[in-house]
């Protein structure tokens, strides 16, 4: 794969956002307060938690076979689920490359075109965004006295900044007013490629559920996306019986992490590194984990996963290698058959 200069200066941007980001997160914690942590872990749980993950990736690349059916194109379970994990090892690399990657790879071996699976791609991210505002609703609603309080002391010394500066907030929303114009109401607008990819975007969602109709095994479908997210849901909550300080947590405090994990997931940096620490040890601290401790535990969680990844994903990408020489020999033998 080729990059030129301004691919491979966004790229080496995020890989610095990162470094600084994990720098930031981890300056003020001890190598002993990691050993410690690791010490009064038990390990069977993040087992649990990688057989869960697995299981979960299995039906994620059964639900993108069903999605390919309805494009008229099939394609082999196994070698869905070797694209499935080969995308995510490319996005432990370089974000938002997994997709790309994983759609050609599935070229290669079921030579599905990339056009196709990139649309049933895009359909699967519209269908889980969905899916997690949703949980995101029912977590909010179902702790609203245990959040009510932490977003009420945040606004309030929010009102407290906004009143004291109110003239900076009056030449915010001025200058808001202002740059809408000139990208929506004017020809610079055609010329900024933010709001064309904010229209692709929009669009890419409307595509996203309105090609769902073309999936003949809707039952499938479904249920292998909500076992998708009840799977999702118990290999982080699984983790949490694993430390003497998160055993007693509960279901509702796993859903708050289910959502900020797959928040910081979804940002635009190498396998959220950083990010999911951030947020998933910013919510812990409403259930009264420190803040440094709760960074250790998502840690913890965070590594058990990536180290599925790299291992599941390391022997994908040679299985699909030495399927695709021996298929490539095949196919020249019987050529060599027929013109003898």
């Amino acid at each position: 794969m080729k990059l030129n200069v301004k691919e491979a200066a966004k790229y080496a941007f995020v890989l610095i956002l990162t470094g600084a980001i994990f720098w930031y997160l981890f300056r003020q914690i001890q190598l002993d307060d990691f050993k410690s942590a690791l010490s009064q872990f038990n390990f069977w749980w993040i087992g649990l938690s990688i057989f869960l993950s697995i299981f979960s990736h299995i039906l994620r690349a059964w639900r993108w076979k069903l999605l390919l059916q309805g494009s008229d194109y099939s394609a082999n379970l196994s070698n869905s689920y070797f694209a499935v994990m080969i995308g995510y090892l490319a996005n432990s690399i370089f974000p938002r490359l997994g997709e790309v990657t994983r759609c050609g790879i599935l070229n290669k071996t079921d030579k599905v075109p990339v056009s196709i699976s990139l649309g049933t791609v895009v359909t699967e991210r519209v269908i889980d965004l969905f899916i997690l505002l949703i949980v995101t609703a029912v977590t909010f609603l179902l702790q609203f006295n245990l959040l009510e309080s932490y977003f009420k002391n945040g606004l309030f010394s929010l009102k407290t900044k906004l009143i004291d500066n109110w003239w900076i907030l009056g030449l915010l929303f001025v200058l808001g007013i202002f740059v809408l114009y000139l990208l929506f109401y004017t020809s610079l607008g055609k010329r900024v490629k933010l709001v064309g990819k904010v229209r692709d975007f929009v669009g890419g969602l409307w595509t996203g559920i309105t090609s769902l109709k073309h999936v003949k095994n809707q039952f499938g479908f479904w249920i292998s996306t909500l076992g998708i997210w009840v799977l999702y849901f118990f290999m982080l909550y699984v983790i949490t019986f694993g430390s003497p300080l998160t055993e007693n947590l509960g279901i509702l405090a796993g859903l708050s992490i289910l959502v900020m994990g797959s928040f910081g997931m979804a940002t635009p940096i190498p396998n959220g590194v950083g990010a999911f620490h951030t947020l998933v040890a910013g919510v812990l601290v409403l259930y009264g984990i420190d803040q440094q401790e709760g960074i250790i535990f998502a840690t913890i969680m965070h590594t058990s996963q990536f180290i599925t990844v790299l291992v599941i994903g390391s022997i994908s990408l040679i299985l699909v290698n030495i399927k695709h020489k021996r298929q490539s020999k095949i196919g020249n033998s019987e050529q060599n058959k027929v013109e003898e």
